[in-house]
């Protein structure tokens, strides 16, 4: 999303645990401008290290001493359904609704996991390097790890937060320490608009998801996979249910 201060999302919760990595990380300075909301584009994210051992990210390196961190293009792209899958196991892994992590993914990256906005937040979930770091994500252009990091992200925030879907969101767009500052929704244009999309995106996967009947994984016996809502037609084969199946 852009708002560097979100990138210190479990700072205070993390910090006896930071290794000097972490701590060098955590004192990230977006160089490349704005610092706003901005959509996420296709690119690749550089860094240097100053004097003072500061890290530097951006995605338009103006700088001769930066060097690319990862490439998007060199991660595997996952299939629709396996990307509803990760969402599924990291959401209950956390305790999270996958309707809720579905439309943050909409809102942030609309589904790319090599989306890069011009803050630098890097993937599905668009996690800031800082962040990424602070979660253990290794790859943030990997798609399991960024959602995994992501979700367990905004677990942390709905507990935070005692349950304040308005409040999690805030934080997860402006940053823990902002709405911690304000005590309720900081006075953020952006952050107003970015939580009533976001709502607006959860209703309608809730609504997608109360309107579909279970689905099961059939493995024949030549190890073919099926997916089925009529499982009762297999009966010589071995059938799990796996819930209900859509593309994000």
């Amino acid at each position: 999303m852009g708002f560097g201060s979100r990138s210190m999302g479990l700072s205070e919760r993390g910090s006896r645990r930071k290794t000097a990595r972490g701590i060098l990380w955590a004192a990230v300075l977006l160089i490349c401008g704005g610092g706003g909301l901005a959509g996420p584009a296709r690119g690749e994210v550089y860094q240097f290290i100053d004097a003072a051992g500061v890290v530097h990210f951006s995605n338009v390196p103006t700088d001769p001493r930066f060097r690319q961190v990862r490439s998007p293009a060199a991660v595997i792209p996952l299939r629709p359904q396996e990307i509803h899958e990760t969402i599924l196991s990291a959401s209950r892994q956390y305790r999270v609704d996958p309707a809720l992590v579905k439309a943050v993914i909409k809102v942030e990256s609309d589904f790319d996991p090599q989306a890069v906005s011009n803050a630098g937040a890097m993937g599905l979930m668009q996690l800031m390097p800082a962040t990424a770091s602070t979660l253990d994500v290794q790859n943030p252009f990997n798609p399991s790890e960024n959602i995994s990091g992501g979700v367990k992200l905004l677990s942390y925030l709905l507990g935070r937060f005692n349950g304040d879907l308005t409040l999690a969101l805030a934080a997860y767009h402006a940053g823990e320490k902002t709405v911690n500052r304000y005590g309720q929704v900081p006075p953020i244009e952006k952050t107003h608009r970015y939580i009533q999309k976001v709502l607006a995106a959860y209703k309608t996967y809730r609504g997608k998801e109360a309107s579909q009947k279970s689905i099961y994984k059939v493995f024949s016996p030549n190890g073919q996979i099926i997916y089925t809502n009529v499982p009762e037609q297999y009966q010589d084969t071995r059938r799990f249910r796996v819930g209900y199946v859509q593309s994000p």
